[in-house]
């Protein structure tokens, strides 16, 4: 019998009952490593997976076994380390942990999510809706316009078939991919992949007639799936797609009492503004629209242009609605009574204050609920791929250590290890290996201090150090070196560039002709001076600071630059037209008629209103504004895809269904149209006769300014049923795409706003005149916008998915 059953007689009996039990993941007690030591410690605040009494736990007391941290973990091979590394990459990137995990398929896993593969994935997505500008009819045209346009350059057939089927091919092989990696069963259950498989099976069916028919055919259904490719690999958008499509019930309810609103205004109008007078012909009434026949129109303006019929009449209240036609439609009612206005003015109350906005509100406060689950999702995510990691690395170490008091756990080693070889950001790493390396005490971490040390991965605010600043020996020169350090000198710098704009502003308006002529000009004087102070404040920050220090902050970047420009620009001119200066009275006045000197001074003038923004960061409130416009702007590229997707699935449908409606004929030139009409208004630019063209259409009509016009001319070219196509398109663009903007954009800076001014007080205080040892910058993410309003995941629900994992079999289990 062996030392260790001489201490503990019983412990491969209850070794044995506790394997008779339910596999349980959570460990109980705690393991300190000292060298060659083991100390057991009994918690009592923390789940276990392996029961011990407390009795049992008292008599037991410190063992001490020959054993060191190799040696506890000498089970763990290469396999469980690869194991662990990709499921801390799938923590950091939210994926989900649902796919193979042999030591090929995680190999190549990590190759299909890595970088290049990535960038590679979107390039081919992104080439492949590029297509639509050079596939028939192309836009290669320099304009749009129907009166100039010219012959259009036409890309041969086979070389748009041949590079879609090679684009529609890679995108195949990466599902294929996909499959092989999480298996069908995993694969099955993700509609997204499902359905771009069929949607792929499709495009090839379609390419293939169109192959057939030499590109003549008139619809191409592949051209309308492609925006689900972008969908497919953004999981973002996947979550905003599918929030969307919960938030679509209660809009449609606010939309259908809109609807009734509408109809209900539009009889009312069609029975109070046409005013029928009827007179006997022949002893005969007869009853007629016609403004020849018997019947005379009161107010024919109104009744025969705007409520002539129940869809016109629709048409132009939802136009009213938008205000676009406002106030034309209303004015020929308003013109013959008054009181014609307060139905124009209850029905926009109605629909335009009340309904609109609660529409907002809703699609605000419901899409927030879904879009927070969706979140809250990625958060269970990101903690049950840690705790995989944990997981796979703490059951070799219990497989290897047979004592069933022990608490498992990892060792620092380990996790050094797997820190090491993990892709993550470098500021998570840099974290990371700074925790770890002041951990001396502790050797082992259980699973609670493990999900404590990646909660690094949620860090959304790096704190860089500053190189220190080398203060000079001598005291007169100290001294000199902190005015020119002091913040004040900063301020003093921007007051420079404001003056600067001040005597740009006067100058432009009071000379602006002979200030971009004359060689003199007082505003050629100024900016030379100027110039030259702001040569001289970037040099004299950079002796007082040191290099190190003044390249670390970002705002000296970005005065560095464009003060090189400005001195560039004011080099050339001074070579050119000589060093500006007051001429006396007697001297005249050299006027360049060359284009050189407007050009310069235009750059100069624009370099220095640039150089102004510099002044913003300083400035508190208007800091924190511009920051989080700034930080929206570069973390709502998933929502703007939504939209990307939109546009482009709209306007290749429009393409096909309004390609030539519109035709311009000569004979137009001549030709008198009413006013207010496509034709008047010269809009021949605007048509579906390309997908460029079509882009722009949307655009306009996104905006609604004049989306009246487009309704009409392609009512009277093709028929009424063209109005479902655009009423579609604002329901969708304007009512839910942008008011889903709105709402976003609001929740955004209502938490970034708050998360920002706590931080500015914090680095109030904490400022100093001279020194600041760090400076914060912020990475803020869609997923950390909302992290104040997650809730951590319990344990036991960690432990139920990791059970449900058809591939991950620990051996605790």
């Amino acid at each position: 019998m062996s030392e260790r059953d001489e201490i503990w007689p019983n412990i491969h009996e209850e070794l044995e009952e506790e394997e008779a039990k339910p596999a349980t993941l959570v460990p109980e007690m705690i393991v300190s490593i000292n060298a060659d030591t083991i100390n057991i410690i009994h918690p009592q605040d923390i789940a276990g997976a392996y029961e011990l009494s407390e009795s049992h736990a008292e008599t037991s007391g410190e063992i001490d076994l020959q054993t060191d941290e190799h040696n506890q973990f000498i089970d763990l091979d290469d396999v469980s380390i690869l194991q662990a590394v990709v499921f801390i990459e799938d923590a950091c990137q939210f994926r989900t942990i649902n796919h193979k995990i042999g030591p090929r398929h995680l190999w190549i896993y990590r190759k299909y999510q890595s970088f290049p593969v990535t960038v590679f994935r979107f390039v081919v997505i992104f080439a492949l809706h590029m297509l639509a500008f050079l596939e028939h009819p192309s836009s290669l045209t320099i304009t749009s316009d129907l009166r100039s346009q010219g012959l259009r350059p036409m890309v041969p057939c086979w070389v748009t078939q041949f590079l879609e089927f090679i684009f529609l091919s890679l995108l195949l092989m990466d599902n294929i991919i996909r499959v092989y990696l999480v298996g069908y069963h995993y694969f099955l259950r993700q509609k997204w992949d499902v359905t771009a498989v069929i949607l792929l099976v499709v495009s090839f069916v379609d390419w293939l007639v169109s192959s057939c028919m030499a590109c003549s055919e008139p619809v191409r259904v592949r051209r309308l799936l492609r925006p689900f490719f972008i969908l497919q690999n953004s999981s973002l958008m996947k979550k905003i797609a599918k929030c969307l499509q919960r938030t679509l019930p209660e809009v449609l309810s606010v939309l259908v009492l809109l609807t009734i609103h509408i109809i209900f205004a539009t009889m009312f109008a069609m029975l109070l503004f046409p005013i029928y007078e009827i007179k006997k012909t022949n002893a005969t009434l007869t009853y007629s629209n016609d403004t020849n026949s018997s019947i005379i129109i009161s107010g024919p303006d109104e009744g025969m242009k705007y409520f002539n019929s129940l869809m016109d009449s629709f048409v132009n209240l939802l136009i009213l609605l938008t205000t676009a036609n406002h106030p034309d439609v209303t004015l020929p009612a308003y013109g013959k009574n008054r009181f014609a206005s307060i139905f124009f003015i209850i029905y926009l109350i109605i629909g335009l204050y009340f309904l609109m906005n609660m529409l907002l509100a809703i699609i605000y406060n419901q899409f927030r609920g879904y879009f927070l689950s969706s979140m809250q999702t990625s958060l269970v995510r990101r903690r049950l791929a840690v705790r995989a990691a944990f997981e796979v690395l703490s059951s070799k170490f219990l497989s290897n250590v047979s004592i069933s008091s022990l608490r498992r756990g990892i060792g620092v080693n380990i996790v050094k290890r797997i820190v090491e070889q993990s892709d993550l950001p470098k500021h998570v790493h840099r974290t990371l290996t700074e925790k770890l390396n002041k951990n001396k005490e502790s050797k082992i971490y259980s699973a609670t201090q493990f999900q404590e040390l990646f909660l690094s991965l949620d860090d959304d605010v790096i704190h860089k150090q500053l190189p220190a600043v080398r203060w000079f020996a001598q005291t007169k020169w100290k001294r000199v070196q902190r005015i020119f350090v002091h913040k004040y000198f900063t301020y003093f710098g921007m007051l420079m560039v404001f003056v600067n704009l001040i005597i740009i502003t006067v100058q432009l308006g009071a000379k602006f002709d002979s200030s971009f002529r004359e060689n003199h000009s007082t505003l050629r004087i100024f900016n030379f001076t100027f110039v030259m102070y702001y040569l001289f404040e970037q040099v004299i920050k950079v002796w007082a600071n040191g290099w190190r220090r003044y390249i670390a902050v970002r705002g000296n970047i970005f005065d560095a630059v464009i003060t090189a420009a400005l001195v560039i620009g004011e080099t050339v001119s001074a070579c050119l037209f000589g060093i500006p200066y007051f001429p006396s009275s007697q001297e005249i006045t050299e006027v360049s008629l060359s284009t050189t000197m407007w050009n310069i001074l235009r750059l100069v003038n624009i370099l220095i209103m640039v150089r102004l923004f510099r002044a913003i960061p300083h400035i508190r409130s208007m800091a924190v504004i511009t920051t989080v416009l700034v930080d929206l702007l570069k973390n709502l590229k998933a929502f703007s895809g939504i939209l990307v997707a939109i546009f482009y699935t709209f306007a290749i449908f429009g393409m096909q269904l309004f390609h030539g409606v519109i035709k311009y004929q000569p004979e137009y030139a001549n030709k008198t149209f009413p006013c207010g009409t496509y034709e008047q208004l010269d809009y021949w630019a605007n048509n579906f006769d390309d997908f460029f063209s079509s882009l722009i259409v949307l655009w306009d009509l996104m905006v609604v300014n004049n989306w009246n016009v487009f309704l009409k001319v392609y009512r009277t070219k093709l028929s009424s049923w063209s109005y479902l196509y655009f009423i579609a398109w604002w329901l969708l663009s304007v009512i839910i795409v942008v008011n889903l903007f709105t709402a976003l954009i609001m929740e955004n800076f209502i938490i970034r706003w708050d998360r920002r001014r706590r931080a500015s007080q914090i680095d109030a205080l904490d400022a100093s005149y001279y020194e600041h040892l760090t400076i914060s910058v912020h990475l803020d993410n869609v997923h950390n916008m909302f992290k104040d309003l997650l809730q951590e995941p319990d344990e036991a629900e960690l432990l139920l998915l990791l059970r449900e994992h058809r591939f991950l079999k620990l051996e605790s289990q």
